[in-house]
């Protein structure tokens, strides 16, 4: 069996496809992550010949739809916009269903009984929620929530160039930064009154910032840190269902999370490693606390890690990916080989 995966830019979703690459490798799979920007259709399908695709909903062209045509026996799961047929907000710049989208996929269903599915990363009440109008056209929406590439942040080192109070490693902008300003930003003033440090690609006006962190030592930063923040941007906050991907990572290399309060991500962390704050704050009163008490802090950086080993790893989704797709021989597979991985290894 072949896999493709179509990735559409370096955001967070190219990261996870890159884990996922990883994940079916693993397992045996021969696998691709095409760049659907500047390698055309044609030439990745006609040499690769997939038996399965993973794409996106929102970018089908000609060339495209044509190689899906042509391939009657090809298994078709696409990412859909982030909120699909959801409230047109306007202050949330999200991606939605458009009425020409629509309409090419409707009539793909009808055509060639794909996609097999869309997915999204939210979980499957929210998705139920946000993306109902793919039903209507005969196409069942599915949860594929964000995981840990056990390849990038698992087995972290203590780093004492990276050790400090607060750990921290995203960018700045002004839409995310309506968050970090109420629950971040503040602990940076005045400096010194804690050790924060704070990497990411888009620079950071506070004196904490240290500009970027080679990738290879992010899992490092969140091993040595104290504590390593989970903030979600302003659209989760005001509706609850959008999952970033930052709690897996940081529990995955056995770092200790403090969280702002979005609905899906406690559903799936409290009582799993990660604390919980109500407010900013409280977001400052729990990490004071978690700081100065460090068996507590270790005990849940330890359960929160077992947690994301055990359940969410990019080998568990690349498992559940071939089982939405009816594979469960295949996808058995990719858990049993992370199980002998973790014995091995054991982590």
């Amino acid at each position: 069996m072949k896999i493709l995966i179509s990735s559409d830019g370096m955001h967070a979703h190219y990261f996870q496809r890159a884990a996922w690459l990883k994940g079916f490798t693993e397992g045996g799979i021969q696998t691709l992550l095409w760049d659907c920007k500047n390698t055309p259709a044609f030439d990745v399908f006609d040499t690769f010949e997939p038996d399965v695709f993973l794409g996106q909903s929102y970018n089908l062209d000609s060339a495209l739809l044509k190689c899906i045509y042509e391939r009657p026996h090809l298994k078709v799961g696409l990412r859909a916009g982030d909120w699909g047929d959801f409230e047109h907000d306007p202050r949330f710049n999200v991606l939605h269903i458009s009425e020409n989208e629509k309409r090419i996929l409707e009539k793909l269903k009808k055509e060639t009984g794909k996609p097999d599915f869309v997915h999204i990363h939210y979980a499957q009440d929210a998705v139920d929620q946000t993306h109902s109008s793919y039903k209507n056209i005969g196409i069942d929406a599915k949860s594929i929530i964000m995981c840990a590439d056990v390849h990038e942040y698992s087995g972290a080192s203590y780093d004492d160039s990276l050790a400090c109070d607060i750990g921290f490693v995203g960018g700045y902008w002004p839409h995310k930064g309506i968050i970090i300003d109420k629950y971040l930003t503040p602990m940076c003033h005045p400096v010194g009154k804690y050790n924060i440090k704070i990497f990411g690609n888009q620079p950071w006006h506070v004196n904490q910032y240290c500009g970027f962190i080679k990738d290879n030592k992010v899992k490092d930063l969140f091993k040595s840190a104290k504590v390593c923040p989970n903030l979600s941007e302003p659209h989760a906050h005001e509706y609850g269902f959008d999952i970033n991907e930052r709690c897996f990572k940081i529990l995955c290399a056995g770092g200790f999370c403090v969280a702002d309060n979005v609905t899906a991500i406690r559903k799936i962390f409290d009582g799993n490693g990660v604390v919980f704050a109500e407010s900013p704050e409280d977001f400052v009163n729990k990490i004071e606390y978690y700081i100065e008490n460090t068996e507590e802090r270790s005990s849940l950086a330890s359960l929160g890690q077992d947690f994301v080993l055990s359940n969410h790893t990019n080998f568990h989704r690349t498992s559940e990916i071939l089982n939405l797709f009816g594979l469960q021989v295949d996808a058995a597979k990719i858990l049993n080989k992370w199980d002998s991985i973790r014995n091995t290894a054991n982590v």
